[in-house]
């Protein structure tokens, strides 16, 4: 019978998932900016900021899971004796 998993793999299959949702709305925010792009628009004011507020959105994100993922490395770290 397999052990229950651990709450380090618990923590590390529920940053997976948040990862996952986070990377889709990252590849929807480059899809739109390079159609933009592509498109030849001239962009408004309204759509810069919005551009503006989610890159900073982004950046502050992978930053967030940046930091969770260096705890989760060193509490899956094996612990040395000696």
């Amino acid at each position: 019978m397999p052990s229950p998993p651990s709450d380090s793999t618990n923590d590390l299959l529920l940053l997976y998932d948040e990862f996952t949702e986070f990377q889709s709305q990252c590849t929807f925010l480059c899809d739109a900016v390079a159609a933009l792009a592509l498109a030849g628009w001239v962009m408004d004011k309204w759509s810069a900021n919005g551009l503006h507020m989610n890159a900073t959105q982004v950046k502050a994100r992978a930053e967030v899971f940046r930091e969770r993922l260096h705890v989760l490395r060193g509490e899956m770290r094996p612990t040395q004796m000696g």
